[in-house]
């Protein structure tokens, strides 16, 4: 993802389309592939390419974080992609 700080707190824009690594923190799961694949399921529907899934679960186990290279073509998508994580269970944060 191409953003910059120009050194008075002001981001420049991101230039689409952007490839970059998605960062979900959720609630984890006895089985890390349930979590993924309701993150994949709301990468299919949006129609968003992936791949190189990676997990880590929190020090306390508490929380996994899924890691995935995504490619997305525009602002709209992007800004849909966030909005629609907050409707997938166990999520908590997403970078």
């Amino acid at each position: 993802m191409k953003i910059q700080n120009n050194g008075f707190g002001k981001e420049d824009k991101i230039e689409f389309p952007v490839n970059f690594d998605l960062k979900v923190i959720m609630l984890s799961v006895d089985d890390p592939s349930v979590s993924i694949a309701d993150l994949e399921l709301l990468l299919i529907q949006l129609k968003i390419p992936f791949k190189n899934w990676r997990h880590k679960a929190s020090g306390k186990g508490s929380y996994t974080s899924f890691t995935v290279n995504v490619d997305i073509e525009t602002k709209i998508l992007l800004d849909k992609l966030y909005l629609e994580l907050r409707t997938v269970p166990g999520v908590k944060m997403a970078l």
